[in-house]
């Protein structure tokens, strides 16, 4: 066996609106907020709020609601009715189209059940089969309904799926409303879920126990809008992909019951290379008053992208607005402006500033120089009027091509009623709104790494023109640069012949594609059928992770040599024509010659893509002789060789967006970076690489009692 031990040079590559309703947090076994990022706001309401919510424990007190008032339901006399069955009617809006994650929802499962019932799922365990994945994963109750339906201490399990107004069933869009109704026995309660569609198996439900329906004294409570006691669950079994951005995703056609589970495993890759992810993974925001300033608002934003670490990258000037309901800074479905192309492509926000300037129905505005870069913070000073009630701001997402972070395109509103609104209403809809938007002017790439974005093109104003859409709207850029033969165009293979010696000459192309990448020191074996790199949907060795990760080949290379079925073990790590060992940067090539035998006529090779988390290229038991041992024609080798040399998860480490993730090699530090998922049912904000709204940021559920 001819070995050769890799060199130690890797780390070159380093350059509360329900009132008294308290017992819904009491009994929801999953504290604190629903999400990770920063909280959105709940949409108001004018229900009544005062009735009291409580638990069975609380059944005793006959004639005092649980918030400490006298019941007076029953009239004057202040004698209250025995307790009997109640109808209630619940509605379902979908509000997602005022946030930061438009959404559709998917119909859902109601159950009305006894208090000492968890009905739909339990949280910190994996699923248990009866329907959640369903659910989850592909917006569909049905299964989920018929185990529920058969739980003890359930009195009824339905669906919800028809949208008010609509011919029949189907997904709920943002604006609609669905609608149920249903009786319940006293003290019994409610529980309901439906999927968020702009996710791979997040859903949107009451805690594990459901909603209370009567106050302790038997009686019905009142209209109240109940979206504060909702949680956002993650299924744990798909893993996850940005937001509103995944291929997995139902949003984005997916099919029933695809992408990988949320295990360790190596799958072929089928990531998005384009994300971007939401607001708060990028902006926090804080807005403060100085009593010595009266009607003066200081905003303040912070470019948090290195904290949270799912894309790290600058802003640009960044150019805000104070401005009448009439005006905006563009309108989304229709071209970008001049002034808003050279924001979104150059991060030059001058020539909006003159165009604001020019209008009537503008009052303040201003540019605030940039680079943002992460960790720094810029201040707006903001002197609001009833005329001019609106904020608008816009600044580009640097590692892009023509993204931009903005509010929707009319912004947001600083008064309410011709007063100021509080600051923490102010703060809580403008992190609701503030996304990343895609002007639609040029072609994307993958952020972090496209040569004609801002960081790396030759000139401003470089860059095909996107083909595709033309129109301004929501960043949703699903692309997966990686996938098919030869890793997606990345690698070019080259085969000769020569004697039964097969000189192999691998070539990073990545240049001409969306995705200028760098290849790391490539591990390669010649073997027999006992031999692989790695089984699908298998844990990846130690030494494939230590690759995928931080492109070290040395612990794939000690593996391979263990094995007694592998003739050849080695490490391409000298670029041709490069007077030291390192990994292939675009252009570069590693050449190997590879000489098989009867016994052993199989070639495979694996190489980490950098920028990324845990992706990697390989070819596994690509023949090099046929079964008689005699040589194979050349050329066919290679084709075979491109065919079956793909982008591979090695499912060890949390995908972050586009080429810009913190914990990317060649940034990260080694072995760092979040976990892929547990399989377990959980809160949302366990989920360390991608936040998503709290529920009040999708939807509003309001339960009232049929007069």
């Amino acid at each position: 066996m001819r070995t050769r031990l890799p060199a130690a040079f890797f780390m070159l590559l380093g350059p509360t609106l329900c009132g008294g309703c308290v017992d819904d947090v009491a009994v929801d076994s999953d504290q604190g907020t629903s999400t990770g990022g920063e909280p959105t706001t709940s949409p108001t309401t004018t229900v009544d709020t005062t009735a009291a919510d409580t638990t069975a424990a609380d059944t005793t007190a006959a004639e005092t609601s649980s918030s400490g008032d006298p019941d007076t339901s029953s009239g004057s006399s202040g004698e209250l009715p025995p307790p009997v069955p109640v109808d209630f009617v619940v509605t379902i809006e979908n509000v997602s189209n005022t946030g930061l994650m438009w959404t559709p929802l998917s119909p859902g499962i109601w159950a009305n059940h006894e208090a000492s019932v968890d009905v739909l799922f339990a949280p910190g365990v994996p699923d248990d089969d009866e329907g959640l994945q369903e659910l989850a994963e592909d917006g569909d109750p049905s299964t989920l309904v018929s185990s529920v339906a058969g739980h003890a201490g359930v009195a009824q399990a339905e669906a919800f799926d028809t949208p008010v107004g609509a011919g029949g069933p189907g997904p709920l869009l943002p604006g609609e409303t669905y609608e149920f109704t249903f009786t319940a026995d006293p003290f019994t309660r409610l529980s309901l879920a439906t999927m968020l569609v702009g996710s791979n198996d997040l859903v949107v439900s009451t805690a594990p126990a459901g909603l209370g329906l009567f106050a302790g004294n038997g009686q019905p409570m009142s209209a109240r809008d109940v979206t504060s006691s909702l949680r956002i669950y993650d299924a744990g079994t798909e893993r996850n992909q940005a937001p509103g951005q995944g291929p997995w995703q139902a949003v984005h056609g997916g099919s029933p019951d695809v992408g990988p589970a949320e295990t360790a495993g190596v799958y072929p890759h089928e990531s998005s290379t384009r994300a971007i992810p939401l607001g708060p993974d990028l902006v926090s925001v804080a807005v403060d008053t100085d009593p010595m300033m009266p009607g003066t608002l200081f905003v303040t934003l912070t470019n948090v992208s290195e904290q949270r670490g799912t894309l790290v990258t600058p802003f640009s000037s960044l150019v805000w607005a104070l401005h009448a309901d009439t005006a905006g800074l563009f309108t989304e479905g229709e071209a970008a402006s001049p002034e808003l192309e050279a924001l979104a492509e150059d991060g030059d926000a001058g020539p909006y500033d003159a165009l604001l300037g020019g209008l009537a129905d503008v009052g303040q505005h201003a540019v605030v120089p940039g680079p943002i870069l992460p960790g720094e913070s810029v201040e707006l000073v903001l002197m609001p009027s009833p005329a001019f009630p609106m904020l608008s701001v816009a600044t580009m997402v640097v590692q892009s091509n023509d993204a931009f972070l903005a509010m929707g395109p009319g912004g947001v509103s600083l008064y309410e009623d011709g007063a100021l609104r509080s600051n923490a209403h102010i703060e809580e809809d403008i992190i609701a709104a503030l996304t990343a938007w895609d002007a639609g002017t040029e072609a994307n790439e993958v952020p972090g790494a496209g040569l004609n974005q801002v960081l790396r093109q030759a000139d401003v104003n470089t860059g095909p023109t996107d083909a595709v859409f033309t129109e301004v709207r929501r960043y949703a850029d699903v692309t997966d640069d990686l996938a098919g033969p030869s890793a997606g165009g990345l690698i070019q293979v080259t085969v000769e012949e020569d004697a039964g010696e097969y000189a192999i000459t691998i070539t990073n192309v990545s240049d001409t594609t969306a995705f200028p990448a760098i290849l790391t020191p490539t591990v390669w074996a010649v073997h027999d059928a006992t031999v692989s790199l790695f089984e699908v949907g298998m844990p990846a060795s130690a030494g494939l992770e230590l690759l995928a990760e931080d492109g070290d080949p040395s612990g794939l290379f000690g593996e391979l040599m263990g094995q007694a079925g592998a003739s050849i073990v080695d490490v391409a790590d000298f670029p041709i024509m490069a007077g030291m060992p390192g990994p292939l940067l675009p252009g570069q090539s590693y050449l190997f010659v590879a000489t098989p035998d009867a016994a052993h006529r199989f070639l495979s090779f694996a190489t980490m893509i950098v920028p990324s988390n845990d992706t990697f290229a390989a070819v596994q038991g690509v023949a090099l002789l046929d079964a008689m041992g005699n040589v194979r024609p050349f050329d066919i080798v290679a084709f075979e060789i491109e065919a079956a040399l793909m982008a591979w998860d090695a499912g060890t480490e949390g995908d972050q967006a586009g080429a810009a993730g913190r914990d990317m090699a060649p940034v990260g530090q080694p072995n760092t970076g979040p976990g892929n998922g547990n399989g377990l049912v959980r809160q949302g904000n366990a989920d360390e690489i991608w936040s998503v709204p709290e529920p009040g940021g999708v939807l509003r559920v309001i339960v009232s009692p049929v007069e």
